[in-house]
């Protein structure tokens, strides 16, 4: 098999090993994560050696080219090892169920409702969704982080959630989710920037 032809077998393999990791609907215990792991490390070896030859041999005129390649391999790898890192963390340390068997069922309704904003990724809101949500939840000493991350999901929308739509709803994630959305956010000089972009719109 040619080195392109390794490579792109390896790359095709990172892709759907980088989807399943992203399907929530699919379940995994820890030793199916592991595997997973290990395959996804298996299929970056191979690509990364094919990919070495393959640049070696392109030339300058599909440099450019075999750098996307490069770039696209380094993407869904990196998803896909945080995203099977993070489930099995998950396994280690399991959240409070929360919809899969009749005790779970009945702590979720148990879960007090709040009025949370919505937030959609717009800085101009972030502030005001920013003080609610660490006033209602982050700071709330009876709520695990398990039901802490399944308010935050709850109440993301559109770029926001997509931030955060890889980490699976157990008290292992909610720390890092959390942290994620606020470093693409929490960012005084963007909000601002929003605000004053907002003021001269008006006529």
């Amino acid at each position: 098999m040619s080195s392109v032809n390794t490579r792109d077998s390896a790359l095709n393999a990172i892709k759907r090993y980088m989807t399943k990791s992203k399907d929530e609907a699919f379940v995994m215990d820890s030793d199916s994560v592991a595997s997973y792991l290990q395959l996804l490390n298996e299929q970056w070896a191979r690509f990364n050696t094919a990919q070495g030859e393959v640049e070696l041999s392109c030339g300058l005129d599909n440099a450019e080219v075999e750098e996307s390649v490069r770039v696209q391999g380094e993407s869904w790898y990196a998803t896909a090892l945080a995203n099977f890192k993070r489930e099995q963390r998950c396994r280690v340390e399991p959240t409070t169920q929360l919809v899969t068997s009749p005790t779970s069922v009945s702590a979720a309704i148990r879960l007090p409702k709040m009025d949370l904003p919505t937030f959609a990724g717009d800085s101009t809101y972030w502030i005001a969704f920013y003080d609610a949500f660490c006033s209602l939840v982050d700071t709330n000493p009876t709520l695990s982080d398990g039901q802490k991350l399944h308010y935050l999901r709850s109440c993301l929308k559109g770029d926001a959630l997509n931030i955060i739509s890889g980490f699976k709803v157990c008290d292992a994630n909610y720390t890092e989710a959390w942290d994620l959305l606020k470093s693409r956010y929490k960012i005084m000089r963007v909000i601002v920037e929003a605000h004053l972009r907002e003021m001269f719109a008006i006529p």
